[in-house]
């Protein structure tokens, strides 16, 4: 499991247990807030210099959305992100907030095997 893996699964235990609980205490929330530091910090999340997207993560997607796969394969070697890690970006950053969210549906199944494939 990569880092950012790991840190996102600590993120999801964590917003679980607040759902549950129906609270965060104080020390919850500041876990939460290292968490995504240090999510921040992982490859899919760098920034770019490019104002049209907030990361490396969102470049990648846009290149797949426009349907140019080989570009956003290339760059995801080119930036050192695995397929896994890519898709676990996608699922925690485009939420129902985003503008591109509805876009994401075509990341089905048979396209990330595909993705996963290529770049073994």
């Amino acid at each position: 499991m990569s880092e950012q893996a790991k840190i996102m699964a600590e993120i999801h235990e964590m917003v679980m247990s607040i759902l549950k609980t129906g609270s965060a205490t104080e020390e919850q929330g500041e876990k939460i807030d290292e968490l995504e530091d240090l999510l921040y910090q992982q490859n899919c999340f760098k920034e770019v210099a490019s104002p049209e997207y907030a990361n490396q993560g969102e470049e990648i997607a846009s290149l797949f959305f426009a349907g140019a796969t080989e570009q956003g394969i290339s760059k995801m070697l080119e930036y050192d992100i695995s397929p896994d890690d890519f898709f676990g970006f996608v699922a925690y950053h485009y939420d129902e907030d985003h503008k591109d969210e509805h876009l994401v549906k075509m990341f089905t199944g048979a396209f990330m095997a595909d993705v996963k494939k290529a770049c073994s």
